[in-house]
C-alpha cells in the first residue's frame, strides 16, 4: 500500500467521524435524562445534570466526552482533506471538540466547563471549513446547509446573549440548536463518501 493510499484511508476515517457527534450527543443526553431526578429536558441544558452526582451525571459526561472526540477527529480529517499548512475551519472544529471534553470533564458552573466558552468557534467552523476544502462539487453541495448552520448558529446566540431564550424552554432550543450545529459534520461526511463513490 503507497503512502498516499495510507493517507487517504486515514483521512477517510477521521471524516468518517462526522457521524458521530449529533447521535453521540442527543442519545446519550437523552438517556442520562432518564437516570435524572426533578431533571426537565425541555426546561434544562444538558450540563445541569453534571451538577449532582449520579449515573445521569456519568451519561451526561459520555455525551460530551463522545462528541467532542468525535469533532476533534473530524476536524483533523477536514484539515487533511484542505491540504493547507492552516486550516482555521478544521482548527474550529478541533477547538469546539476541546471545549466539549471539557464540558465533559468539569460541571457546570465554572470557567473549565466548556473552557472559556472557546467553543463559540463553532459558530465560523461550516464555512471556512466549507472555503477551504478544494472540491468544487463538495462546496455545492454544502452552501445550504452551511448556511443554514451558520445562520441557526448566530440566531442561537443571538438569543442567549439578549437573554431571548424563552424561559422554560432552554433545553428544547439547546437541543435543537446543538442538533443543527452538528448536521453539518454528518452532511459533510455524506456527501464526501457519496461524491468518492460516483
Amino acid at each position: 500500500m503507497s503512502i498516499d493510499t495510507e493517507a487517504r484511508e486515514s483521512r477517510n476515517l477521521f471524516i468518517m467521524a462526522g457521524y458521530g457527534p449529533l447521535p453521540i450527543w442527543l442519545i446519550l443526553s437523552t438517556v442520562a435524562g432518564f437516570f435524572a431526578s426533578d431533571y426537565n429536558a425541555v426546561a434544562s441544558h444538558v450540563s445541569v445534570m453534571t451538577l449532582t452526582p449520579g449515573m445521569a451525571h456519568m451519561i451526561a459526561n459520555l455525551a460530551a466526552l463522545g462528541a467532542g472526540a468525535t469533532l476533534i477527529l473530524f476536524g483533523i480529517g477536514i484539515w487533511q482533506l484542505s491540504g493547507r499548512r492552516i486550516a482555521v475551519g478544521a482548527l474550529g472544529w478541533i477547538i469546539f471538540g476541546i471545549s466539549m471534553l471539557a464540558n465533559g470533564i468539569w460541571p457546570m458552573g465554572g470557567p473549565m466547563h466548556g473552557l472559556y466558552i472557546i467553543g463559540i468557534f463553532n459558530i465560523i467552523a461550516p464555512a471556512l471549513s466549507l472555503l477551504e476544502v478544494r472540491d468544487d462539487i463538495l462546496r455545492t453541495r454544502l452552501l445550504g446547509v452551511t448556511v443554514f448552520v451558520s445562520v441557526s448558529s448566530v440566531l442561537y446566540l443571538w438569543l442567549l446573549l439578549n437573554g431571548f431564550d424563552p424561559d422554560g424552554y432552554q433545553g428544547l432550543t439547546q437541543r435543537v440548536f446543538g442538533s443543527i450545529n452538528y448536521l453539518w459534520p454528518i452532511v459533510f461526511a455524506y456527501q464526501f463518501f457519496k461524491i468518492r463513490r460516483n
